[in-house]
């Protein structure tokens, strides 16, 4: 992994914790200079240019649209890793990532920012499963986009920015269905969940880490009746860290300041 440490990345892995940290050398993230204030609280501040070689790397969206990180430059960008089929934290960290975009879709000054979910499933992910999934969150914000891509360029863009991936069979048991085809589905995608906050000159900002805390209700039917045991268990108590629509429009509000 581009930017992790092995031994984080085992204690991710064992667990299940999102996260990540800096190394030293290119490409490392580095710790912002105003990392001592309150948004330390949040997660972790940030000032790091993401190098041309990955803002340029090419992936479709979910209206089937060749699209790059750096087509957005002047915008302030939010991208979050997703699977259309994880049934524990990413319905929720979806059903978050939205209620920020349609609170942030129509700003009294400037343009709105643009969140993107980026899946780490690309093979299963295609362009119309994320179609289906935006027309899950009824009226889905103008400035919510959902991407996927080839694996080639879906990895080099999560190894850059640190997202823990693994993939492995599905639990045994009845295989879960895919809530949009029906088929049974035979592998999952262990991964950790980050929220990246990038502003308009391409530079990394910001990071929110983990699950964050979503009301029931911001979760949507199809997605609620997708989720197992452990994912109702994340929605109905949200561990104390989880961070909240708020703290992201906080973490915003600075990047305007």
């Amino acid at each position: 992994m581009h930017r992790l440490h092995t031994a984080f990345i085992v204690a991710v892995a064992v667990l299940g914790l999102a996260g990540c940290s800096s190394q030293s050398g290119d490409g490392a993230r580095t710790p912002s200079a105003s990392a001592a204030s309150s948004l330390n609280r949040i997660g972790t501040p940030l000032d790091s240019a993401i190098p041309r070689h990955i803002r340029n790397l090419t992936f479709t969206d979910s209206n089937g649209r060749k699209v790059r990180l750096d087509d957005l430059e002047g915008r302030t960008v939010v991208l979050s890793d997703v699977m259309t089929l994880c049934q524990e934290t990413c319905p929720i960290d979806t059903a978050t990532v939205v209620q920020t975009a349609r609170a942030e879709e129509h700003p009294a000054q400037g343009k709105p920012p643009v969140f993107i979910s980026l899946t780490v499933d690309p093979a299963r992910d295609t362009t119309a499963q994320l179609t289906a999934y935006r027309r899950l969150f009824t009226d889905p914000p103008s400035n919510w986009q959902a991407w996927t891509g080839s694996s080639k360029n879906v990895n080099a863009l999560w190894d850059y920015f640190g997202v823990w991936r693994k993939r492995v069979a599905d639990d045994p048991g009845p295989a879960p269905h895919n809530w949009r085809t029906g088929k049974p589905l035979t592998y999952d995608i262990q991964h950790s969940d980050e929220v990246f906050f990038i502003d308009a000159t391409g530079h990394e900002r910001f990071v929110l880490e983990g699950a964050p805390y979503a009301p029931g209700g911001t979760v949507p039917k199809a997605l609620r009746a997708f989720m197992n045991k452990e994912g109702h268990k994340n929605l109905a108590s949200p561990p104390a860290t989880a961070w909240t629509k708020a703290q992201a429009e906080t973490v915003l509000r600075s990047l305007r300041s």
